[in-house]
């Protein structure tokens, strides 16, 4: 059976099942300090993000939306700093023009003209002396916007997240979970990439030799115990990381690049965010192509289904249930470990690999009333490890999809870093 769903189902998904987190905690702003422009366009997307029902933006939406406005502000403060603009054209009016323009188109297909950024335009501007360097820089910015738009311009978002889905009929096959019981974004590995060649290019290797395999037996008891909703064997700690961890992906990792990274450059800024976010972006259309190529089940279906997957070694346990509800998309491999590990490697990268730091989650507590809200850590691999082996807390992922998404964001993001072509001088 062909499932199909309305225009904006997905979102809805995002926002409807998962609004009783995001009444747990306020949205917050994040202060600016001594933020260069770069880095308070950044801080006005995550602000964004945090005034809405959390996941209202689904994660690869947002990724995307952020890269293209990333790169874009980044070949914006390219262009306005060569030697026949230096000097004469505003940078800052050039990154808020591009940043302005491209947020507004991409944030607008989902939120109309609900959206912050002509604010945040119009302040930015109003810090400008007016005149020809600033009216030079908006130019500059402008171009820079309609290249990246152009570049895109015949992609269709909301058909890639609603493309109609038959599932398989075979045990391990991807069944759509409930309580929702439909499938987001199986036509977003069609999308085009923004550093990689395309998202196939790293495509993960099969999820396991067989279902009667002993590590898939493994996997399935793990999950089954650790996963599970109300009382299991987690210990608190488990607990607190399974759901300190849930916010979106670029939502946190924008965040930790902003503390890890002070007294950056503002053209080193522009750089970092611009890969930092293409490599997120990369990441989970990778892992996306992967899970509509495997189509493996979720572990919610495969510990239900146990009787049907021919291995001895696991139990059908028909009522049992997930920690939090699970996402509508396959199983294999985590798009969350992804988007972290290319995160993790870009910043370990072009900030430091071993520089302990803290985060503040906006979801942690969902753990509980006695949940710690802000962790600390040795370094950003840390962190990126802890985010993956979170989604097997939360009973959504096999240990296997968030070890191999693990591998496969720091794959996507070397590559990002080394020939992303708006990467170059």
């Amino acid at each position: 059976m062909k499932i199909k769903r309305s225009p904006f189902q997905a979102i809805a998904f995002c926002s409807a099942v998962l609004i009783g987190l995001a009444l747990l905690m306020p949205a917050r702003a994040f202060a600016t300090g001594s933020a260069d422009s770069i880095e308070r366009w950044n801080i006005a997307m995550t602000d964004f993000s945090a005034g809405l029902p959390l996941f209202a933006l689904t994660p690869m939406v947002e990724m995307r939306a952020y890269a293209m406005a990333h790169i874009a502000m980044l070949n914006a403060v390219k262009s306005a700093s060569r030697p026949y603009n230096a000097g004469s054209t505003s940078v800052d009016a050039a990154v808020a023009a591009a940043a302005h323009d491209v947020l507004v188109v991409e944030f607008g297909k989902f939120f109309g003209s609900n959206t912050p950024f002509d604010s945040v335009y119009t302040a930015e501007l109003a810090a400008i002396p007016d005149g020809t360097a600033e009216n030079r820089g908006i130019a500059v910015g402008q171009a820079a916007a309609a290249a990246m738009l152009a570049s895109r311009a015949n992609e269709d978002v909301l058909g890639a997240l609603n493309a109609p889905y038959t599932p398989g009929t075979k045990p391990g096959d991807y069944q759509p979970t409930p309580p929702t019981n439909f499938v987001s974004a199986a036509g977003w590995g069609a999308l085009s990439t923004f550093g990689v060649r395309s998202s196939a290019q790293f495509r993960a290797p099969p999820p396991y030799s067989s279902l009667r395999s002993l590590e898939y037996a493994m996997d399935v008891n793990e999950i089954a115990v650790l996963g599970k909703a109300g009382v299991s064997a987690r210990s608190s700690d488990q607990t607190a990381i399974a759901f300190f961890w849930f916010e979106n992906g670029s939502f946190a990792w924008n965040r930790i690049a902003r503390k890890l990274s002070g007294g950056m450059s503002l053209m080193q800024h522009a750089r970092l965010y611009a890969v930092l976010n293409a490599a997120m972006s990369d990441a989970i259309a990778t892992t996306l192509e992967s899970k509509f190529y495997y189509n493996f089940w979720r572990p919610l279906t495969a510990i239900r289904a146990a009787d049907t997957d021919g291995n001895p070694l696991t139990v059908k346990d028909p009522y049992w249930e997930p920690a939090f509800i699970t996402p509508p998309v396959p199983d294999y491999p985590s798009g969350h470990a992804a988007a972290g590990a290319a995160a993790a490697e870009v910043l370990s990268t072009l900030v430091g690999a071993n520089i302990p730091f803290e985060h503040t989650s906006t979801t942690a507590s969902a753990a509980g009333p006695d949940a710690t809200l802000t962790r600390s850590y040795d370094s950003v691999n840390d962190a990126a490890r802890e985010n993956a082996f979170s989604r097997m807390l939360v009973g959504i992922h096999f240990r296997r999809a968030c070890t191999v998404g693990l591998q496969q964001g720091r794959d996507v993001a070397r590559y990002v870093l080394e020939r992303a072509p708006f990467m170059e001088d």
